[in-house]
């Protein structure tokens, strides 16, 4: 057929020209388009000839914001990750996504059409009862906006890049001896001693005139500047506040109480106690034999034996034997549908006994200990959950309506938060001077605000913001009214701050000349307490022991440890750390061992053979990306 299609067009003239004149309109109308829509933005970042774009990176950050709101409970703590930290994150990792990627297309690892089917059809998702469902998989597509093609060639590149990364991380062993190595490593403890040289005695220790702060501030007066600061407008949306103004009439309380007052009773309780007789539901001799105990049993009872003591005696059902066979109180859906049915069948009598009850667990006798009739709340009780809800449905229709006018706005009438109020009847308030180290007091100080405030699209380009979350249910518009650079600070105004400064760096002087010297005296085998003669703030650490998990010291100065030659005779080891705090911690290494492990230890049942470690593969694949990464041909455009 496609052969008498081509000879056609190939002799027909007309059939040339309407099949050019198809494919070129379309082609010239998305030139046009492309032209008057403008060029696409540019990208944040490209790997070889691969582009990263805006909206790629703000998907990445959108994604990473949800999986720390679902660590922390629905929320992320303020303070915790700012922007531009997850956007540096985001543009990392999908840095280090297209550097696998380029290197899987060209390494040319490539998944065959059978593969690829047996991956999809082995999807949960396309599965009913276990077997693959094309209608379903189909369907489950199609929900995505995806072609069958397209989601296929998806699904391909993706099993290529699964097949690259298990061909390290699955692969990964470990050799006997490497394990026991890496274990005698672990479990390896070293002795240090020495002097903790404290910085804050130090820096008391120093005093600096006049002249001296001066100079030091005249010298970096640039460091010592305000930040920008501005004035603003704005206005506010917020849940609280429009809940505030809603009353709720009396009657429309009621007309709600009367439209949903079976939201207001509590159904009739029931409980019971049960004999059950265990017994096959499909043996059906064996149930009749049971159902015939049971009937022998009732008979008993309405003679005037106990049932608690008979269940006692006879029941199957150990739990509740010993307690006369009661259950307590039966609620919907906690017990099999036939043992429920039975007893809200049962006439409302205490006492009253059923027939034999046939379930999947055997046969029972059931017995009603206790009615608790149906009860409907009065609508005084109820009258303020019923006004609250009320209230908040209000508000939620409200709030939504008015945040989706105020977004509209604002962006409609970027010069302006005049035609928002009056559209809205939310009113412009005005703040003083503030900036990083004056907020504005209340909602308007949130961190966010500031931020926007100070962006370049509302402080240079004079546009209101978009509506800024700064509680739940509460939102900012605002524009810049006024604003200034950095402004000199006067001596006055940081003179302690300046004075601290300078003690602290002759403090940090005084004390990695201390330390060269004490140092020098630990590699020449000195006693401490010689060394530590005559210094302020000098501490003794003596012969401590440290393992790779010590908390004595922070893990840097712990790694540094771990990090040092072992010493041999003649040749001492020292080292010098500087902690957090700016302390000095002088020490050297007197020993190095690895305790002797337990009988019967892990250690002793490590495999005699190679064996997988995911957890190296891990490493090891992280490695390789920051191998692979390292030589790629990588752009990142400047913020």
């Amino acid at each position: 057929m496609l052969l008498d299609i081509r000879e056609t067009v190939r002799h027909s003239r007309t059939l040339k020209y309407v099949i050019v004149l198809v494919i070129a309109v379309p082609l010239v109308a998305v030139f046009i388009g492309s032209y008057f829509a403008g060029r696409p933005p540019p990208a944040v970042a490209t790997v070889g000839k691969t582009e990263i774009s805006p909206s790629a990176v703000e998907t990445a950050v959108a994604r990473q914001r949800r999986q720390l709101a679902s660590m922390f409970g629905g929320e992320i703590p303020e303070g915790f990750a700012s922007d531009a930290m997850l956007r540096e994150q985001a543009i990392n990792g999908l840095i280090d996504e297209a550097v696998v990627e380029n290197t899987v297309a060209a390494q040319k690892f490539a998944v065959g059409d059978e593969t690829l089917g047996r991956a999809i059809r082995a999807v949960p998702a396309f599965q009913t009862d276990g077997r693959f469902d094309p209608e379903l998989y189909e369907e489950r597509v199609r929900a995505e906006g995806l072609t069958m093609g397209a989601f296929e060639q998806r699904f391909r590149s993706q099993s290529a890049l699964d097949q690259f990364t298990s061909g390290v991380v699955s692969t990964s062993f470990l050799l006997p001896n490497e394990r026991a190595r890496l274990d005698a490593l672990a479990r390896q403890q070293r002795t240090i001693e020495g002097l903790r040289l404290d910085m804050d005695a130090a820096r008391d220790a120093i005093e600096v005139s006049d002249d001296e702060v001066q100079a030091y501030f005249d010298e970096r007066a640039d460091s010592y500047q305000h930040p920008d600061r501005v004035k603003i407008a704005y206005v506010r949306l917020s849940a609280e506040d429009l809940a505030s103004g809603i009353d709720i009439a009396e009657e429309d309380a009621q007309y709600y109480y009367d439209d949903n007052s079976a939201n207001y009773i509590t159904p009739e309780q029931r409980e019971a106690s049960h004999i059950l007789l265990e017994a096959d539901r499909d043996n059906e001799d064996e149930i009749a034999e049971k159902e015939a105990e049971l009937e022998a049993v009732k008979a008993r009872i309405e003679a005037g034996e106990s049932f608690a003591d008979l269940a006692a005696e006879l029941s199957d059902d150990v739990g509740s034997a010993s307690n006369g066979g009661s259950l307590g109180v039966i609620t919907p859906g906690a017990m099999v549908p036939e043992f429920e049915a039975a007893v809200y069948a049962l006439p409302g009598d205490v006492g009253s006994l059923s027939d034999p009850v046939v379930s999947d667990f055997g046969v029972h006798l059931i017995k009603l200990d206790k009615v608790v009739a149906e009860k409907v709340k009065p609508f005084e009780d109820v009258r303020e959950d019923i006004i609250a809800q009320l209230r908040r449905n209000e508000v939620d229709s409200e709030y939504q309506d008015l945040h989706d006018q105020l977004a509209e706005l604002a962006f409609e009438n970027p010069e302006s938060l005049e035609e928002v109020s009056a559209a809205t009847g939310l009113e412009v308030q005005q703040t003083d001077w503030i900036d990083a180290e004056n907020p504005a007091e209340g909602i308007v100080g949130h961190p966010a605000v500031l931020d926007a405030a100070l962006s370049a699209d509302v402080r240079e380009d004079g546009n209101n913001s978009e509506p800024i979350d700064v509680d739940s249910r509460d939102v900012v518009v605002l524009r810049v009214t006024d604003s200034e650079g950095p402004r000199q600070k006067t001596l006055d105004e940081v003179r302690d701050e300046v004075s601290l400064a300078l003690r602290t760096e002759r403090a940090a002087e005084a004390l990695d000349a201390a330390a060269a010297d004490i140092e020098a005296g630990l590699l020449a085998g000195d006693e401490l307490a010689v060394l530590a003669e005559g210094r302020t703030g000098a501490e003794l650490v003596e012969a401590l022991p440290l393992s790779r998990n010590s908390d004595d010291f922070e893990p840097s100065m712990i790694n540094a440890v771990f990090s040092l030659p072992k010493p041999t005779e003649g040749q001492g080891v020292a080292a010098i750390a500087t902690l957090s705090d700016d302390d000095r911690v002088v020490y050297r290494l007197v020993d190095v061992k690895v305790p002797e492990t337990a009988e019967n230890s892990a250690v002793d049942d490590a495999p005699t053979k190679a064996a997988a470690d995911p957890q190296l593969g891990v490493v090891e694949f992280e490695a390789l990306v920051g191998a692979l990464r390292s030589r790629a041909d990588i752009d990142i455009s400047s913020p």
